[in-house]
C-alpha cells in the first residue's frame, strides 16, 4: 500500500508545529529501511518530547544533541513517546547513558508495550526477527491504562525522577460497538499531547497527535507482505484502529501525517491510502506467523526462486532477442523495434544483478533472513511488471509463459504470508503426463502459416512464432513406459503437468539424447519417475536445482523419492498417493 502523494517537510531542521500555539518540531526522516524508524523531536513551552528514538547509534546520537541544545535554550523534562515497542523504534532506549545529560527522563509507552519491555520480549519487539538484542528496559508512564480505561478522568503523578505529569483520559464511541480512548497531557502554553490507542500492527501501537500533526507509527505498512502476521498482528484489530484514525483526521481536523517509515503525507492522502488498506487488510485471513523459523524458511526459497526466476527470464529475454536481431535482418525494423520494446533487457539485467547482490550478502551474513525476503519482494514485484506478458503469447510456448507467471505469483503468494493455491484432486496420472509430452513437444506455428498468410498481419504473426521457436524436442528421443490401470492419486494436475514439462525441458536442454518418463502402482501410491540418458548429458539436478523441484514437487501433492541419479542418467522419481 503505498501512499499517493507526500507533503514539504524539511527533514533535520526545527520548524513550527501549525495548528499549536508555542510548539516546534525536528522530524529526523529517514530512507525507508529495517534498521530504524523516523524520528520526531517536539519542544513545548513545558516539556521535550520525542517520538521513536530509533534503531541506530548515529541517529540517537543527533536527536540527543539536537534535544540537548533545546533544553539548553530552556531547561525542561524529556519525555520519549513510543509508537510502539518494535526495536527498529526502541533500540536506541537500550542505551542507558543515551540521556544522561537531562536531568528529568520519562518513557511513555501503551500499557502492554511497557511489560514487553520490561520483560525483554524477544517477539513482541521483534528483536529476533530483526537479530537484535534489547535488554529489559523500565517505562515510566503507561500510556491508557487498564486503570485509566476502567476509570477514565484527569490524573496527575510524579515519577522517580521527579518530573510531575499530568494527564486527562476520555473515551468516545466513535460507531455502533468501536470505542476509541485517547489521553490528553498539557505541556505548556495551551498545547497538549494526545495519544489514541490504535493496535493491530502490534498490541501497544497508538498514534499520537500534536496541532494538525498526526504521527502514525507503522500504521500504514502495517498490511504491507512480510509485516502482516508478525507477533502481535491482529487482523481485526487493525481494521478497527484504522476506521478510528479515519475518525481522527476528520475530528481533530488533522492536516499532514507523519508515518514511522517514509515521507509525510496530506491528511486526504492518508484517509484515501486508509480506505484501500481497510479493503486490503480483510482479505488477509489465515496468514502464517512471520517469525524467525518463518524468514528462515522464506529466505531460502528467495534463493531458489530469484534463481530460477533468472533462468526462466533469461531464456524469454534471449528469444525475444534472437526474434528482433533476426526481423531486423530481414527487413522489418519497425517489428524488430516493437519485439525489443516488449522487454527492457538492461532493466532486466540490472533486477538481476541486484538480486545477485542480496543473495551474495545474504550467504555472507551481511543481511539477515527477514532483509533478504523483503528485498527478494521488491524485486520480483518489479519482474512481474517488467514485460508485457499478453503481448509475447503467440511469440513464446504457453507452458514457458505459464510457468514463469506461477513462480512470481507464488512467491508473491508466500511473501504476504499465505501458501501458494493449489487445486488438488484425484488425476489420471498416466493421461497427464501423456498431454504434458505432447505440449512439450508441440510447436506454437503452423509449418503453412508463413505461406497461407493473407494479410501482412498473419504473415507477421506467423514469421515471428517461427523464428521464435527452439525445438528442443527434436533433439531427444522420448519413450513413455507406463503401468495401465493405475489408480488416480491427489494431486495437483496443472502444477504436475508443468513440472513434467520443466523436468523434460531441462534434461533436452542438457543434452540428453533419450528421457524415459515412467510411471507405476506401489502400494498405497503411484510413482512417476523420469530419467535422461546419453554420451554428452550433464546432469541437470544438482543440489540448488534440487530445492527448488522439491518445493515445486510438493506443491504438486508429490513427494521426491528418488533423485538426481547419476551423472550419466540423471532421475527424478516422485510419489502420489491415492
Amino acid at each position: 500500500m503505498r501512499p499517493d502523494e507526500t507533503v514539504p517537510m524539511e527533514s533535520k531542521v526545527l520548524q513550527p508545529v501549525s495548528g499549536a500555539h508555542r510548539m516546534e518540531l525536528y522530524p529526523y526522516i529517514r530512507t525507508v529501511d529495517m534498521l530504524s524508524s523516523n524520528s520526531y523531536i517536539i519542544s513545548s513551552e513545558e516539556q521535550l518530547a520525542l517520538i521513536d528514538p530509533g534503531g541506530v547509534d548515529d541517529q540517537g546520537e543527533r536527536l540527543v544533541e539536537v534535544l540537548a541544545g533545546l533544553y539548553e535554550g530552556k531547561p525542561r523534562p524529556l519525555v520519549v513517546y513510543l509508537t510502539h515497542v518494535h526495536v527498529d523504534h526502541s533500540l536506541q532506549l537500550c542505551r542507558r547513558d543515551l540521556f544522561g545529560g537531562f536531568d528529568q527522563v520519562g518513557v511513555a509507552v501503551q500499557e502492554e508495550g511497557a511489560l514487553a519491555l520490561e520483560g525483554g520480549s524477544p517477539d513482541m519487539t521483534l528483536s529476533r526477527l530483526l537479530g537484535k538484542r534489547i535488554d529489559p528496559i523500565s517505562s515510566d508512564i503507561r500510556l491508557l491504562s487498564s486503570r485509566d480505561l476502567r476509570d477514565p478522568c484527569r490524573r496527575r503523578t510524579r515519577l522517580d525522577c521527579g518530573m510531575k505529569i499530568e494527564y486527562e483520559t476520555e473515551k468516545w464511541e466513535i460507531s455502533p460497538g468501536l470505542a476509541l480512548a485517547s489521553q490528553r497531557i498539557p505541556v505548556g502554553g495551551g498545547d497538549h499531547i494526545e495519544v489514541f490507542h490504535t493496535p493491530g500492527h502490534s498490541p501497544d501501537s497508538v498514534c499520537i497527535r500534536t496541532g494538525d500533526l498526526l504521527f502514525l507509527g507503522d500504521l500504514l505498512l502495517a498490511s504491507n507482505p512480510g509485516v502482516a502476521g508478525i507477533p502481535g498482528w491482529s487482523r481485526t484489530e487493525l481494521m478497527n484502529s484504522i476506521r478510528k484514525v479515519l475518525w481522527i483526521l476528520d475530528e481533530r481536523k488533522i492536516r499532514v501525517c507523519c508515518p514511522g517509515h517514509g515521507r509525510p503525507m496530506d491528511a486526504a492522502t492518508v484517509g484515501r491510502t486508509l480506505e484501500r488498506l481497510y479493503r486490503y487488510t480483510e482479505s488477509l485471513d489465515d496468514l502464517a506467523l512471520i517469525d524467525q523459523d518463518w524468514a528462515k524458511e522464506t529466505a531460502g526459497y528467495s534463493h531458489e526462486a530469484l534463481r530460477e526466476m533468472e533462468r526462466l527470464l533469461t531464456i524469454i529475454a534471449g528469444r525475444l532477442v534472437l526474434l528482433s536481431s533476426v526481423l531486423e535482418d530481414l527487413g522489418e525494423e519497425e517489428a524488430a523495434a516493437d519485439i525489443e520494446r516488449l522487454l527492457d533487457g538492461a532493466a532486466l539485467d540490472d533486477l538481476l544483478a541486484c538480486a545477485h547482490r542480496h543473495l551474495l550478502s545474504h550467504e555472507s551474513a551481511g543481511i539477515l533472513d527477514i532483509e533478504l525476503v523483503h528485498r527478494a519482494g521488491h524485486i520480483v514485484g518489479k519482474l512481474d511488471r517488467l514485460f508485457e506478458k499478453e503481448m509475447v503469447r503467440g511469440l513464446l510456448e504457453d507452458h514457458l509463459l505459464r510457468r514463469t507467471e506461477r513462480l512470481l505469483n507464488d512467491y508473491m503468494v508466500t511473501f504476504r504470508g499465505f501458501r501458494p493455491h493449489q487445486m488438488v484432486n484425484y488425476g489420471d496420472i498416466n493421461a497427464i503426463v501423456e498431454e504434458s509430452v505432447d505440449q512439450f513437444r508441440k510447436k506454437p506455428f503452423d509449418e503453412d502459416a508463413i505461406m497461407e498468410a493473407e494479410t501482412e498481419v498473419e504473415y507477421m504473426e506467423a514469421l515471428m512464432a517461427r523464428i521464435s521457436h527452439v525445438n528442443l524436442s527434436d533433439r531427444v528421443e522420448i519413450v513413455l513406459d507406463m503401468d495401465e490401470g493405475l489408480p488416480h492419486p491427489l494431486m495437483d494436475g496443472e502444477r504436475f503437468s508443468d513440472l513434467v514439462i520443466d523436468l523434460t525441458e531441462r534434461l533436452a536442454a542438457s543434452r540428453a539424447e533419450g528421457i524415459v518418463l515412467s510411471t507405476e502402482g506401489c502400494g498405497d501410491s503411484v510413482v512417476f519417475r523420469i530419467l535422461g540418458s546419453g554420451p554428452k548429458i550433464k546432469n541437470p539436478f544438482r543440489e540448488a536445482e534440487m530445492r527448488f523441484l522439491e518445493r515445486s514437487i510438493s506443491l504438486c501433492g508429490g513427494v521426491a523419492v528418488g533423485g538426481p541419479g547419476g551423472e550419466r542418467e540423471p532421475e527424478i522419481a516422485v510419489r502420489f498417493f491415492v
